[in-house]
């Protein structure tokens, strides 16, 4: 490990990033394109190890770090060529660990659904659980164990018990000759012997996309599932054995709540509630002794996303919201949390502070700090000393001072409806105005932007592209009224408000309205084919990147209406009104659209199958408007590998150049 990797102990004063730029200058496209380094790290119970993720040639391996003699003193490898997934602390020596693997037909990595545990010195290696629990090629001693056909989520690590945790097991469903996890048949609660593998199933839910939370003594106290009709219900008991009654039955709330949280004394829980006519998601408590709900944050502007807990009680004492900077609300000025973050946010001016994972004592809290330029540091923070040590940088090859700044940008729509977004400008000389990348998220719903290193965005930036992005309505953060805005309005609403908000740029920031491009993934690439029908003038060319384009194919073809109320979903954001669904699909006015086109898609897309580009294409052929085709023969949905990355954004970057960029000589727009 070199000096850069073990800079947390050279380090002790906070890293604070330097005022002045550096020249502008065009980077390697690798800066932009290769996959994180260091990836992330989780401090032990003990506050004497670090567990990170650190990605290699060979892919991503597991290491152990002493914290006090600044060495490797341990680490492994997945099996068979996979990558360490994810990884989580049992106990002061021991952790365990997910692998991905890839897929046939893919060049992206999956979690398995196996768990793998190991000690911080290599010793007691076991398989624990997963569909080759029982083959012995693993090398694994334990094939006594029956094979799961199924993944699993920790539900607590029983912190009473020292051998066991508590997990809850989803049955995948066998098509074929595959495997997949739909979550569509009852869950199982067992407990899982963390050093054998050996496991005692407690209980089926006899619910399908269930989601459970127990307390520290391995009582499963509520539940939340998902209906065919794509509702979500919630149930509560107070111990195991006792039956499963709905929330409004057993606590007097409603029953489409989330629960989020038990304290560590049981005497309370915490649910996502979404309040007052926007819908804003806020959490609140509830005391089991005195009843009712009370809200933990106030005076919110858009959704609580995630939040700091105490240690000790396990109340939520930090909210974190993102109404366009990050935003935070503090509950308990008294708590010991708050009065570290508050400093660390003071310390960090200007960037993003998440405490990550801390001590049992809770001496040491590991924090991440993020920006818009910032790809993301952990560091170690002592809450008796105040100091704070470099221990993990992401993405290590990026100088944020080479990277260009995000602000965040607000305009109304044409119906009145306020829409925000953000923009970021690349360096320009002698006044000239930059050509514009309008880049377009996915979901549409629930999905958004945010404030925060983005690689595609940097990429186009520092290729002198100015790179607008919009949370139209559907988009997620800004409470349920505002993403449900977004229902059956695909080519229309939604639509408009990208439209709205190019045309917005256009009038207030030094951008070339005769230079721009849409470009999107997923729900993005179908956009970008969409508003290149609505508004064929705006945009100069369009990229849509495994996209939907003919949404009549959403119901037959696809992984979603295999889904667990998957045609539910299509039938609240689509409908099935097959006269607008027609008129929303830019398959059918590819003769409408002027702008030069380029189709990115994977072959082997189960969410976006290649019959959406190949029809697309075949439209655009016959009004006599050949695209620029770029299809990845072992890809899904997106590109992953660095070869194929390299490929695209290459072929990416020169087509933009070639119809956008500075020096094509663009005639001007015709008076209207």
């Amino acid at each position: 490990m070199d000096k850069r990797q073990l800079i947390y102990f050279l380090s002790t004063l906070f890293f604070v990033f330097s005022t002045f730029s550096l020249r502008a200058e065009v980077l390697p496209i690798e800066t932009f394109i290769k996959h994180g380094d260091y990836l992330d790290i989780k401090i032990s119970p003990d506050g004497k190890h670090l567990a990170g993720r650190l990605r290699g040639k060979d892919g991503v391996a597991l290491i152990f770090i002493n914290i006090e003699q600044g060495k490797i003193v341990g680490g492994t490898r997945a099996f068979g060529g996979g990558d360490i997934h994810s990884v989580a602390w049992v106990s002061d020596e021991r952790v365990i660990y997910e692998i991905a693997e890839r897929r046939p037909g893919h060049d992206s990595k999956f979690s398995t659904g196996e768990l793998f545990g190991i000690n911080i010195d290599n010793s007691k290696a076991k398989y624990l659980y997963g569909y080759r629990a029982g083959d012995k090629r693993t090398g694994s001693r334990l094939f006594t164990k029956d094979d799961n056909y199924s993944s699993l989520e920790v539900l607590n690590v029983l912190p009473k018990d020292k051998k066991h945790i508590l997990i809850i097991e989803y049955p995948w469903e066998q098509q074929g000759n595959y495997w997949y996890d739909r979550r569509s048949r009852s869950a199982i609660i067992s407990k899982l012997n963390i050093y054998s593998g050996k496991k005692k199933k407690i209980e089926f839910i006899p619910y399908n996309n269930v989601s459970a939370l127990a307390d520290d003594n391995g009582n499963v106290n509520f539940i939340r599932w998902q209906t065919k009709d794509n509702k979500f219900l919630s149930a509560y008991r107070k111990k195991n054995k006792q039956e499963w009654q709905m929330l409004s039955q057993s606590l007097g709330i409603d029953d489409d709540i989330k629960p989020v949280a038990i304290s560590r004394d049981s005497t309370k829980a915490y649910f996502e509630v979404a309040e007052g006519d926007a819908g804003l998601t806020n959490v609140y408590e509830l005391d089991f002794a005195e009843g009712g709900l009370v809200k933990v944050f106030n005076n919110t502007e858009s959704n609580i996303n995630n939040w700091i807990y105490d240690p000790h009680s396990l109340k939520p004492v930090v909210g974190v919201a993102y109404p366009d900077k990050t935003q935070y609300y503090y509950t308990d000025s008294d708590s010991n949390v708050v009065k570290n973050h508050k400093k660390l946010v003071k310390a960090f001016k200007g960037q993003d502070i998440f405490f990550t994972s801390r001590t049992r004592d809770g001496k040491l809290i590991l924090v991440r700090v993020e920006s818009d330029i910032n790809p993301g540091e952990y560091y170690l923070y002592n809450t008796e000393s105040k100091k704070a040590q470099l221990a993990w940088i992401n993405k290590s090859w990026v100088d944020p001072r080479l990277m260009r700044p995000v602000k965040h940008i607000a305009f109304n729509a044409r119906d009145g409806i306020k829409i925000k977004g953000f923009l970021t400008l690349p360096e320009v000389k002698g006044g000239k105005k930059s050509p514009l990348v309008v880049l377009v998220h996915g979901g549409p719903h629930g999905i958004r932007d945010y404030w925060q290193y983005d690689d595609e965005v940097q990429l186009l930036a520092n290729r002198g592209y100015a790179v607008l992005q919009i949370n139209f309505r559907g988009s997620g953060g800004y409470g349920n009224k505002f993403e449900d805005m977004g229902n059956r309005q695909w080519g229309s609403g939604i639509i408009n408000d990208i439209l709205d908000g190019t045309q917005y740029i256009f009038k207030t920031e030094a951008i070339d309205a005769n230079r721009a491009c849409i470009f999107g993934a997923s729900y993005g690439g179908y956009a970008s084919l969409m508003a290149a029908v609505r508004e064929p003038d705006t945009f100069k060319c369009s990229i849509g990147y495994v996209g939907i384009y003919d949404l009549e194919l959403m119901y037959s073809k696809g992984d979603i209406p295999d889904l667990w109320g998957g045609e539910a979903y299509l039938q609240k954001v689509l409908g099935h009104d097959q006269q607008q669904l027609r008129e929303f699909s830019p398959v059918n006015y590819a003769d409408q659209i002027k702008a030069a086109v380029m189709l990115i898609h994977g072959e082997e897309d189960l969410r976006a199958p290649l019959i959406h580009a190949k029809k697309m294409r075949k439209a655009l052929k016959r009004a006599g408007k050949e695209p620029k085709w770029l299809l990845y023969g072992d890809s899904g949905h997106g590109v992953w590998s660095m070869r194929n990355r390299k490929d695209l954004y290459s072929r990416l970057i020169k087509f933009l150049d070639k119809h956008i960029g500075q020096d094509v000589a663009i005639p001007a727009a015709k008076a209207q």
